[in-house]
């Protein structure tokens, strides 16, 4: 079956070429990176220590198009799939990925010779894994809404990723208020 021969919406999805190339390609510009960005940041001696967090955070990336563009594939040749329901999947993705890899990132506070990098760095230490857990925790719970019905999926979805992000900031606020107070 070559290409010509997909039968696809294009008053409702766009053209073909659109449907079928963009996001391929786009995947294909976000791989590259994987292959660019160490030759780049080589220079730097940093980039070992950030190697493992870049490349999970490409991956969920891919991961993501690649859904996106397979939701779109179905609904674009008449298959009967519920694009809404990947925005659910794509923002656990983003979540769980995001609170896994964030903690990878700590940064050394004492190289810099400067007081401010050094406090800087030091609070990012601190609170980035209580900002962390909460994204980890309300991934998982927002995976769930996929089986709610209609409208109340989107209630849950919301509702869920209000609260997440509202007690992310809490804990961090609470432990940068911590630190400050020593």
């Amino acid at each position: 079956m070559s290409v010509a021969n997909i039968p696809v919406d294009e008053a409702l999805y766009g053209t073909r070429e659109v449907i079928l190339f963009i996001i391929p390609f786009t995947l294909a510009a976000v791989n590259s990176n994987l292959f660019i960005l160490p030759n780049l940041i080589k220079k730097t001696g940093s980039y070992s220590r950030f190697k493992n967090g870049i490349e999970s955070i490409f991956l969920s990336l891919s991961i993501t198009l690649f859904i996106i563009h397979c939701g779109i594939l179905l609904a674009a040749t008449g298959t009967e799939f519920n694009l809404l329901l990947l925005i659910p999947i794509t923002v656990v993705i983003v979540l769980i990925t995001t609170a896994n890899t964030l903690p990878r990132f700590l940064l050394e506070y004492n190289e810099h010779p400067s007081q401010f990098y050094k406090s800087t760095n030091h609070m990012w230490n601190i609170v980035i894994r209580p900002f962390s857990l909460p994204l980890f925790i309300g991934g998982t719970f927002m995976l769930f809404c996929v089986f709610l019905p209609g409208n109340l999926m989107f209630v849950g979805f919301f509702l869920i990723l209000s609260v997440t992000l509202l007690v992310s900031i809490l804990r961090s606020y609470k432990a940068y208020q911590s630190q400050t107070y020593k």
